[in-house]
C-alpha cells in the first residue's frame, strides 16, 4: 500500500524521564522492552521508507536500534522534560532529518506506550488516509464512561453537581463517545513540521478497539497490558 509512490517516515518520540514508571518506555513487558512492541509493529507494516526513535537517552537508543529502528541523535535534554511538548521534539527531529537525509511526504508519530497496537492499525490508518485524501488520520478509543456522567466535584464534595436527568439516563440513549488513544497520528510532513492544527476539517479518525487502545502511564496499565498480550499470545 503506498500514496502514489510518495515517502512516509516514522518518528517514535521516547524520552528517557518518567515519574510514573521509571524508564518506563524500555520497561518489561511481558519478557521484552516496551518500545520494541512499537518499533515492530512498524517494521511488520511495511509502509514506512525509514523509522526513527527521537530520545535523549543512551539506552533507549541502544535498545531501538536493537531491534531495527534508526537513532541518528540524541534529543537535546531541554526538550526531553515533563513540561516538553512533543511538537517541539517532532520538529526538532524533523529538521535534523531534513538536514542529512530529505523532506518526506508524509510522518506518522507512534507513540511507545501503545504495545497493544498491531501493524494491520497502522496499515488501515494509512487506507483511510488515502481513501478520504486526509490531510492526517488520528487512532482514537470508544469511551467506556459517557462524558455526560462526568462532572468537576467542588472542594467540599458535594454531589448537586449530578443533578441533571441526563445523569438519570440509561447510557444506551446516548451516541458512542471516543477519546484520543494517542497511538498513532499520520499526516502530511508539512503539518506536524509547521506545528499546525492536527484537527482540522479535513482529519479524520481511525477507532481502534479497547485492548489495543492501553496506554502505559502507570502500573495498573502495564498490569492490563501484559495480561491482554498473553491472552493475545494464546491464540497463536
Amino acid at each position: 500500500m503506498t500514496i502514489n509512490d510518495k515517502k512516509i517516515l516514522c518518528l517514535i518520540p521516547a524520552r528517557g524521564g518518567s515519574k510514573g514508571i521509571p524508564n518506563k518506555n524500555i520497561i518489561d513487558l511481558n519478557g521484552f522492552p516496551l518500545i520494541s512492541y512499537v518499533i515492530n509493529a512498524a517494521k511488520k507494516s511495511g509502509i514506512f521508507d525509514k523509522i526513527i526513535v527521537t530520545t535523549d537517552c543512551k539506552k533507549i537508543a541502544n535498545i531501538s536500534r536493537e531491534y531495527g529502528a534508526e537513532v541518528p541523535f540524541l534529543r537535546p535534554k531541554k526538550l526531553s522534560t515533563d513540561k516538553s511538548l512533543v511538537q517541539e521534539a517532532i520538529v526538532h527531529a524533523l529538521n535534523y532529518v531534513k538536514s542529512y537525509d530529505k523532506i518526506y511526504d508524509y510522518m506518522c508519530l507512534i507513540q511507545p506506550t501503545s504495545p497493544l497496537l498491531l501493524a494491520t492499525d497502522i496499515c488501515n490508518v494509512l487506507e483511510i488516509l488515502i481513501k478520504k485524501n486526509a490531510d492526517m488520520v488520528v487512532s482514537v478509543g470508544e469511551s467506556s464512561i459517557n462524558i455526560r456522567w462526568a462532572r468537576s466535584l467542588p472542594k467540599d464534595m458535594n454531589m448537586t453537581v449530578f443533578a441533571s436527568n441526563v445523569c438519570g439516563t440509561n447510557k444506551q440513549c446516548f451516541e458512542n463517545v471516543h477519546y484520543l488513544n494517542g497511538a498513532i497520528y499520520l499526516g502530511k510532513w508539512n503539518i506536524f513540521y509547521n506545528k499546525r492544527d492536527y484537527y482540522n476539517k479535513n482529519t479524520y479518525a481511525y477507532i481502534m478497539p479497547y485492548e489495543r487502545s492501553i496506554d502505559i502511564d502507570n502500573y495498573l496499565d502495564l498490569k492490563i497490558a501484559d495480561f491482554l498480550l498473553k491472552d493475545r499470545n494464546k491464540g497463536i
